[in-house]
């Protein structure tokens, strides 16, 4: 039994998202920001070559088993043409990749040739959501976006503009691969339902630790402009 933690509007689980998740009710959508490691990478040319030993496909079909709504999926210019495809096998309308540019940011530590600045959201929906209406391109960091908890994570407030452009206030948004909890405090700054999965002891527990911070200042907002 994976360890469960209840935060007032989030409920986390430590554990592997692909033996959870079948476990939980449907969620109105799912946004996520899997590792980009080199193992993944081995598995995408695994799949290219026909070995299909990449996860990619099976996290495809989970996804699209487990909402009928947004799918917003973060990668690399290499997996992105994978994971196109194999939500496009399960049925989904998927969009061209939005880049995420972040000036200045440097990722390659060694080597020749320029850093990468772009990650790339692969963003896909049901025909049920083709009145949603339309959304930024892409996102570009901005003054104040380098509040990474750790190594690989993602900046608070572009987590919350995406949070708020593929979900309604009040909607149950889900993170497979939660980290330190980023979608979680954007879904508590934003007003939002959370459900967080997270592999990793110790990225859950500050995971739970951010998650009831970011909800105790909306509390304290929340009385502060009632007063």
């Amino acid at each position: 039994m994976s360890r469960v933690e209840t935060i007032g509007r989030a409920t986390l689980y430590l554990g592997d998202c692909r033996d959870i998740l079948p476990t939980l009710p449907k969620v109105a959508h799912i946004i996520t920001d899997p590792p980009y490691s080199e193992r993944t990478h081995k598995g995408h040319d695994d799949v290219a070559a026909g070995k299909r030993r990449d996860g990619a496909e099976r996290l495809a079909e989970q996804f699209a088993e487990s909402t009928d709504g947004w799918i917003v999926w973060m990668t690399d210019h290499t997996l992105a043409p994978t994971i196109t495809q194999r939500l496009e096998g399960v049925g989904r309308y998927v969009f061209a990749p939005l880049p995420y540019f972040h000036p200045g940011r440097s990722v390659r530590l060694a080597g020749d040739g320029p850093s990468s600045w772009t990650d790339w959201l692969v963003v896909s929906r049901t025909s049920a959501l083709h009145r949603w209406g339309t959304l930024r391109g892409g996102y570009v960091a901005g003054p104040g976006w380098d509040d990474k908890e750790r190594m690989g994570g993602k900046p608070t407030r572009l987590m919350q503009l995406i949070v708020s452009d593929y979900s309604r206030p009040g909607e149950l948004v889900c993170d497979p691969f939660m980290g330190a909890g980023t979608t979680g405090v954007a879904c508590a700054k934003e007003g939002r339902d959370f459900i967080g999965i997270e592999i990793d002891p110790d990225a859950f527990d500050i995971a739970c630790r951010r998650i009831e911070q970011a909800q105790k200042q909306g509390d304290l907002f929340i009385a502060g402009a009632v007063a």
